[in-house]
């Protein structure tokens, strides 16, 4: 089933459900949890990512942790064999292979109806953006309703930084905990000394196919430079540009991790273009390999980028502001080396260490509540 059958169905239903209710349970503190994730998408990218990254590192502390989808396994990401994954047969319902748990985690609002319906345990909805939060004036009238309804479902939502919960207060009125992402040490971190080259190397993380990245106005950029510098240009995509061709020639499609982060490692210069991002770990994963970084604000980054300090903030759709940072950096290669050093102080307090003890001890509180009623 891919995603827009998961929207279809969502969209087309006419079933009602209730918003589940739980209460405490006073006295009652579980050291090991059942947690159980429900994946629409389980494919390269960043959301993806963070999901199976989590299930790892829970697993890994003794938790029991089952990942239900209708999706693949997830070959290009190493899971562990400790993890439960359940793919359902496509003509199946989704619920009834949600396991009894401590606690169930919808990762899409395409699936919190589900979640709800199997009624398993108390649901914490996992927000990480999308158009439904940063696009909404763009979506249908139909899809923003069932949208709405399906926010209203679940008794918890977390989400990955300030500017999405402030997003979901305001389109949906619901309170949400924040989690920060992190970063896997073993893949990302700093180059042991800085490069001198004379070519500049530039890098960019994203389709094509995902119009708010707005990957094209970089390219077109980096093309007029290109006529003034040498200038190396990285461009790693999820999928195969058909759009950009000549860059998309070399373009990386779909690495490996390790691979992601050996070319961060010898970038000068990483630029992210987008309209918005819920928090946006590719650049956090640049900062804290010493690519010295260029963004528009995407309203994620206010947690981790701080304008002229660890990063230059650019207009959004405005080139020659693009343009121009580019090329202060490319003349100031000590500016391009404070910045990037501030960078790796500011991306090393983003650790999963710190991440998992806040994880733990959010699903321990939701795990101490009961469902009170059936559906």
């Amino acid at each position: 089933m891919t995603i827009n059958d998961w929207e279809k169905i969502e969209l087309e239903t006419k079933e009602e459900i209730k918003p589940q209710k739980v209460e405490k349970i006073e006295n009652i503190e579980k050291d090991k949890l059942e947690i159980t994730y429900i994946m629409v998408w389980t494919k390269v990218c960043g959301g993806s990512k963070i999901i199976l990254e989590y299930a790892n590192r829970l697993a890994k502390k003794g938790h029991k942790i089952n990942i239900v989808t209708y999706d693949e396994y997830p070959d290009w990401y190493e899971l562990s064999d400790k993890i439960n994954f359940v793919k359902v047969p496509e003509n199946e319902d989704i619920e009834k292979y949600i396991p009894n748990s401590d606690v169930v985690v919808p990762t899409s609002w395409k699936c919190i109806r589900k979640a709800i319906k199997a009624n398993k345990g108390p649901v914490a909805f996992f927000e990480q953006g999308g158009s439904h939060l940063f696009e909404i004036d763009r979506l249908s009238e139909i899809k923003r309703k069932v949208v709405y309804d399906r926010m209203q479902l679940p008794p918890f939502i977390y989400t990955v930084s300030k500017y999405s919960a402030e997003k979901i207060e305001e389109i949906y009125g619901r309170r949400s905990s924040i989690i920060y992402n992190a970063l896997e040490s073993k893949i990302f971190y700093p180059r042991e000394k800085e490069r001198n080259e004379k070519e500049t190397s530039i890098t960019i993380v994203g389709s094509e196919d995902f119009k708010f990245k707005n990957v094209g106005e970089v390219l077109e950029v980096i093309r007029e430079l290109k006529e003034k510098y040498q200038i190396k240009l990285n461009w790693i995509t999820q999928t195969e540009p058909k759009i950009n061709k000549e860059e998309g020639k070399n373009a990386i499609v779909n690495p490996e991790q390790k691979i992601i982060g050996d070319v961060l490692r010898n970038t000068d210069i990483y630029i992210c273009n987008s309209e918005y991002e819920s928090f946006g770990l590719p650049t956090l994963e640049a900062m804290t390999c010493g690519a010295t970084v260029i963004t528009t604000d995407t309203g994620g980054m206010r947690d981790f980028v701080i304008d002229r300090e660890n990063a230059l903030v650019i207009k959004h759709h405005n080139k020659e502001d693009m343009k121009e940072k580019i090329e202060m950096l490319i003349n100031n290669r000590d500016l391009m080396h404070k910045m990037s050093q501030d960078g790796i102080a500011t991306a090393s307090k983003f650790n999963w260490d710190n991440t998992i003890l806040s994880m733990e001890k959010y699903f321990r509180e939701i795990a101490k509540y009961k469902v009170i009623d059936e559906i």
